[in-house]
């Protein structure tokens, strides 16, 4: 009995240790047949690529087009700078003293007008300069007359007793008559000097002008050449525009102050807070040499008045940055297409017969907003289905995806006759199209 126990124990023991292997190799069975199911139903449920050809038609795509035309494109040239004073300069004292007064409109940011008394000087010791040089003058001219007198006494003096021609300047006196006319003319000129130092004393504006720094104050003791402020004109505003070589072809700009030429237009945009602001100008003059690391050349605009401000625009500020537009040549007969309906390989695609064509062209000049051809030569190749007629239908619609030979029809025709989006998209393609000639 006791045996039969101990057998049924171990017959017990056995199975529980081999109870968790089974299991295992179950589950393992169980996750592996699961796997291979979910496999098989993703493969069967692949959709099959839809192909067209036999009878059945390949699909037309609906594309947005515009009417190409001949016409007239004003060149403007993209470039950017900034504002900077037409004169500027630092207003220094000529004579030495100490500062006794300081106008207000001397502080930095402050204007004035030409004459305006900017600084004052202690003038005392210059006072007393020109009361020493004027006694001088006085006694001088004394002297002046004193020999005048005697030269005339001896005159009549010698007439009664004639002599040598030596002997008759001596007793002329025209020798000392000369040396005190001279002092006197000395004396006089050393007056002058006091007098022109003594108003040295009162700095005023040289023009009208703001001021950008200030270099002194009340109780200073200045030297001559020492800066007083740095000032700046407010009559002209200049700014240095960069241009590519390959733009200088595009303006005409006449020998540099010749005046033979109008100059040309410049618009200049500057963002003050969240709004940009146009200030009108004229380009006056190029740079003599390119730029030696940009190999570009810099354009000089002017801004007349540009510190006055209208219901347009702000005043403009020294240092302010500004982006600018070039008035350029027009282009005549040319079409006028809108970037985005041009391909990186400068191809662009027609509607021809109900199908997009699609054809290579040469641009005579591009911008942010379009590409120009010129009507003449927009045939690149000996082809003349290449080339570009007035009112083809252009493909406004990216066509990079889309295969030549592809049946097109135009976006707005898609749409039922009474449709307000027909309407909508009709004039939206008007109004582009406008634009573009405008731009």
């Amino acid at each position: 009995m006791v045996n039969t126990d101990n057998n049924n124990k171990n017959q017990q023991t056995t199975y529980n240790k081999k109870a968790p292997w089974v299991a295992h190799i179950i589950v393992s069975i169980v996750i592996l047949i699961i796997a291979v199911l979910i496999v098989r139903a993703m493969f069967s449920s692949k959709p099959e690529a839809r192909k067209w050809g036999g009878s059945q038609a390949a699909p037309t795509v609906a594309v947005d087009v515009m009417d190409l035309s001949i016409d007239n494109y004003e060149v403007w040239i993209e470039s950017y700078g900034t504002a900077q004073p037409l004169t500027q300069t630092e207003l220094v004292a000529d004579v030495s003293g100490r500062v006794v007064s300081v106008a207000p409109n001397i502080r930095a940011g402050a204007s004035f007008k030409k004459g305006d008394v900017l600084v004052r000087l202690e003038d005392r010791d210059f006072r007393i300069e020109v009361d020493i040089a004027k006694s001088a003058v006085a006694e001088a001219n004394v002297s002046y007359l004193q020999e005048l007198a005697e030269a005339d006494f001896s005159a009549q003096q010698w007439n009664k007793q004639p002599k040598g021609e030596a002997a008759k300047l001596l007793a002329l006196r025209k020798p000392q008559v000369a040396a005190a006319e001279a002092a006197l003319r000395a004396a006089e000129a050393r007056l002058m000097g006091a007098q022109l130092n003594l108003e040295r004393t009162v700095i005023k504006a040289p023009f009208d002008g703001m001021v950008l720094s200030q270099s002194i104050d009340v109780g200073q003791v200045v030297t001559p050449t020492q800066t007083i402020a740095s000032i700046y004109s407010t009559d002209v505003v200049e700014v240095r525009l960069p241009i590519k070589t390959a733009e200088l072809e595009y303006f005409y700009l006449g020998e540099n102050g010749s005046g033979s030429a109008q100059n040309p237009r410049v618009r200049l945009y500057g963002d003050l807070g969240t709004k940009t602001y146009q200030w009108e100008g004229e380009i006056v003059r190029s740079e003599g040499a390119f730029d030696p690391t940009t190999r570009m050349l810099f354009l000089v605009a002017q801004v007349e008045a540009p510190f006055q401000a209208t219901q347009q625009r702000p005043a403009l500020r020294v240092g302010q940055f500004l982006s600018a537009r070039i008035e350029g040549q027009q282009l005549n007969d040319v079409f006028v297409i809108p970037r985005q309906a041009v391909s990186q390989n400068n191809m662009v695609s027609v509607v021809d017969e109900g199908v997009l064509r699609k054809r290579p062209i040469t641009p005579l000049w591009t911008d942010d907003k379009n590409v120009i051809v010129s009507a003449s030569n927009s045939q690149v190749t000996g082809n003349a289905s290449n080339m570009l007629t007035p009112n083809d239908q252009l493909i406004l619609t990216p066509t990079a995806n889309i295969p030549d030979g592809t049946k097109v029809k135009s976006l707005a025709d898609s749409l039922p006759e009474t449709s307000s989006a027909k309407k909508s998209l009709q004039a939206k393609t008007a109004d582009s199209a406008k634009n573009t000639e405008q731009q």
